[in-house]
């Protein structure tokens, strides 16, 4: 049985949404559409050409779970004591705002990095990475001020 308890959530301080035993945050969701909508911009960009479309598809998953990946034990980087006095910490600690930002800017150099190995041009790879970032931060913050 699906729950909804937006308001019990936002009550408690936290705006998320709950599903049974799974509690999103409305930022992550929100995170997710702005996310979609870069990518209904790159299909649009390259419909005339779908093999690079593929390519640029199979990068941006790449991207994707390496952003994950620096985020996640970014954390070293920060505080890298954590590993001598809690080295289960870096099974849930994250690296926090700083990094998002470090995750972001390895993304945005990993991206630049596989589309010229694909033989993508960098004014190509420029006109795909650069509005689909500024899409995805209006987005993020256009639809979090609506909300």
């Amino acid at each position: 049985m699906v729950k909804w308890n937006y308001q019990q959530a936002k009550e408690n301080g936290m705006e998320a949404i709950q599903l049974g035993p799974l509690v999103l945050k409305k930022s992550y969701i929100v995170l997710l559409f702005s996310c979609l909508l870069a990518y209904l911009y790159i299909s649009m960009y390259l419909r005339n050409k779908p093999d690079m479309l593929k390519t640029v598809e199979n990068h941006l998953i790449s991207g994707m779970l390496f952003w994950i990946v620096v985020f996640k034990f970014s954390i070293i980087i920060f505080r890298p004591s954590i590993i001598w006095t809690n080295p289960y910490g870096l099974l849930f600690f994250t690296g926090g705002t700083n990094g998002v930002y470090l995750a972001t800017v390895g993304t945005i150099l990993f991206l630049y990095w596989k589309l010229h190995r694909s033989d993508i041009h960098i004014i190509t790879s420029t006109v795909i990475i650069v509005p689909s970032i500024l899409i995805v931060i209006a987005g993020y913050f256009g639809i979090l001020a609506i909300l």
